[in-house]
């Protein structure tokens, strides 16, 4: 892989992490069911239009779910139990001022140009900061929005269980308010690595390519305790001899890597759009997010296949 295509890369990973930060394989026959509309994952990108997945990274999180993992846990899951969306920068307290706290963000899906979330949130004390802040109440779609004068700053919703936002000169507010047909979740192979991740708490998916032959790839994070964690790496590819040959290429990188990968798992679903999925278990001394992070072999192997 060239220097260049290693940077692009990394940079795409770095971007979506700080924006921010026992599983069986999807083998023939095996592996859950794309299609389940039921699942969190898939209402979540329901949320946001098709578009931003071609623009940059998207980034799903149930932080309700991290929170239950107990104090230990959030510590532990630090680096990946933070909404993704820069607006909530630590060092930063935004146009809310104290009024948002990540604490009231249930779920949250959040892509480079727009974001959703859903929560408890303080929205009579929200929007008096914003006001406070120069911001000013409009209307766009039939929809109460706050925005700044010559559209400087973001474009906000806010009510009491949910905020959406747009950046401004890349999106749209309808961005938040795809038509029925038109979300993340009505893109194919958004619905194939979907149902590859399966349960996780948190997914980031690279963006959409479709004229290459890894479609799309997202690493997703399951965790059945505050020790254990699994991470699930999935690639939709063009064809089966796509799939065989990333296939064997990420077994021959957790060879090669070896203790950094030991217990990893790679398996291949077949079909017209088939899938390689591979699972890596995190001992209790590895931080959650580490392939995106520090490890980034794996991810590598897929983005310059």
């Amino acid at each position: 892989m060239s220097t260049a295509t290693v940077g692009s890369v990394v940079g795409a990973l770095a971007l979506s992490v700080i924006c921010l930060a026992g599983v069986t394989g999807c083998s023939s026959g095996s592996g859950h069911d794309a299609s389940d509309d039921g699942s969190p994952l898939l209402k979540g990108l329901r949320t946001v239009s098709g578009d931003s997945g071609r623009s940059g990274p998207v980034t799903y999180l149930d932080a309700a779910a991290v929170r239950g993992l107990g104090e230990d846990g959030q510590k532990r899951f630090a680096a990946v139990g933070r909404p993704s969306s820069a607006l909530l920068n630590a060092y930063d307290p935004g146009p809310w001022a104290g009024h948002l706290k990540e604490d009231q963000v249930d779920t949250a899906v959040d892509t480079k140009a727009a974001g959703h979330w859903e929560g408890s949130f303080d929205a009579a004390g929200i929007t008096a900061s914003l006001k406070a802040n120069g911001y000013t109440r409009g209307e766009q779609d039939g929809r109460e929005t706050w925005t700044r004068p010559h559209g400087k700053g973001v474009a906000l919703q806010v009510s009491k269980d949910t905020i959406s936002y747009t950046v401004p000169g890349t999106a749209p507010l309808s961005a938040v308010h795809p038509e029925e047909g038109a979300s993340l979740a009505d893109i194919e192979e958004y619905r194939r690595a979907a149902g590859c991740l399966g349960d996780v708490y948190r997914a980031d998916f690279n963006p959409l390519t479709a004229t290459k032959p890894v479609r799309l790839s997202a690493l997703g994070q399951r965790a059945g305790s505050a020790g254990k964690n699994t991470e699930v790496l999935c690639a939709v590819v063009k064809d089966e001899a796509t799939a065989r040959r990333l296939a064997a290429e990420l077994r021959s990188v957790i060879r090669e890597k070896s203790p950094r990968y030991d217990g990893a798992k790679v398996t291949v679903r077949r079909g017209e759009w088939p899938l390689v999925r591979t699972t890596v278990p995190d001992t209790a001394d590895r931080r959650p997010g580490r392939l995106m992070l520090s490890d980034l072999d794996l991810w590598l192997a897929v983005s310059g296949l």
